[in-house]
């Protein structure tokens, strides 16, 4: 992480199918769906990775509803940290089991999907 940071080459050591897996993906995704997706894998904006690591700035200010939706198996964003946001936001974590980071790309997409259409249909 140290070298990604100082190169600013953020997908050194994510890229490789093996790697994309444990961090990306929960073992029920298909192994050629994890080759092709860790190959398009890039580099974001330094400025914007830099960026994400910084905490949440005003959640107070924020007056509309929030959905918060995590994976159990997500080991970027921890159960923890998704759990906080939620609260911070005023909101209830709801937590997909079985799933990786990458839940829209999962095999159980269509249940995440459901959800934030049903979510987003109630708000009127």
């Amino acid at each position: 992480m140290l070298r990604n940071g100082i190169t600013g080459d953020l997908v050194n050591g994510f890229n490789t199918p093996t790697a994309a897996r444990r961090v990306f993906f929960s073992s029920a995704t298909a192994e050629s769906d994890v080759v092709r997706y860790s190959a398009k894998l890039c580099n974001d904006s330094q400025l914007v990775a830099y960026d994400a690591l910084r905490p949440i700035a005003h959640p107070e200010r924020v007056t509309t509803p929030v959905l918060v939706l995590g994976a159990q198996l997500d080991a970027v964003i921890t159960l923890a940290e998704i759990t906080a946001t939620a609260k911070a936001y005023g909101s209830d974590a709801e937590v997909f089991p079985d799933m990786g980071h990458n839940m829209m790309l999962e095999p159980g997409l269509a249940a995440v999907a459901e959800r934030i259409d049903t979510w987003v249909s109630g708000q009127g």
